[in-house]
């Protein structure tokens, strides 16, 4: 299975993540697929059968990018749709469901989003500057950067939010978690 489809199933926040950074990487490698072959596909499997099934989902996701002109920045409608849902999800937990644990986590973390957000000038979702921020987390530690104590602080206020929506997704999509959106 790849990576991307266990992420899907099991923790969409790190799917969401993962496929920032697969973007990024397809655009490091100018969305060369001989490159994309040589410095990620080879490097992950010696089996030949699932080197061509992630080759070709590779090459999907190439095709997929340069389409919706992605070439520069931004993201895939289809990462920006889920990104859709689970923001639904939080206003709905906050809002519909009066989710009263969820309430707690989001109130801490909120100062932490609204800082950021000012700092940035920022104007996405909640949910979006809480990925953003651990995406940034992300790429920072992958540069050897130093991480302040209050950033690491914020950061693991959003990793719990964002844990809390990935369990909660998980539960919608299997129909373990219902509600009703026209009352």
């Amino acid at each position: 299975m790849l990576i991307a489809q266990q992420k899907l199933k099991e923790n969409i926040a790190e799917y969401i993540i993962y496929m920032w950074q697969v973007e990024g990487l397809v655009r490091s490698l100018n969305f060369d697929l001989s490159l994309i072959k040589s410095h990620i596909v080879d490097i992950m499997t010696s089996n030949e059968d699932a080197r061509k099934d992630v080759l070709a989902w590779y090459e999907q996701l190439v095709d997929e990018m340069k389409q919706d002109d992605l070439i520069v920045s931004g993201h895939l409608k289809r990462v920006n749709l889920i990104i859709e849902e689970v923001v639904f999800l939080h206003n709905t937990l906050l809002t519909k469901l009066e989710d009263d644990k969820y309430k707690a986590i989001f109130t801490e973390a909120y100062p932490f989003i609204e800082e950021l957000r000012a700092k940035s000038n920022n104007e996405a979702n909640d949910i979006e500057i809480c990925l953003t921020a651990v995406y940034g987390k992300l790429l920072l530690k992958m540069k050897k950067q130093e991480i302040s104590k209050e950033t690491e602080k914020a950061m693991q206020v959003f990793t719990i939010v964002l844990a809390y929506l990935s369990q909660k997704y998980k539960e919608f999509k299997s129909g373990k978690l219902r509600f009703e959106i026209n009352n």
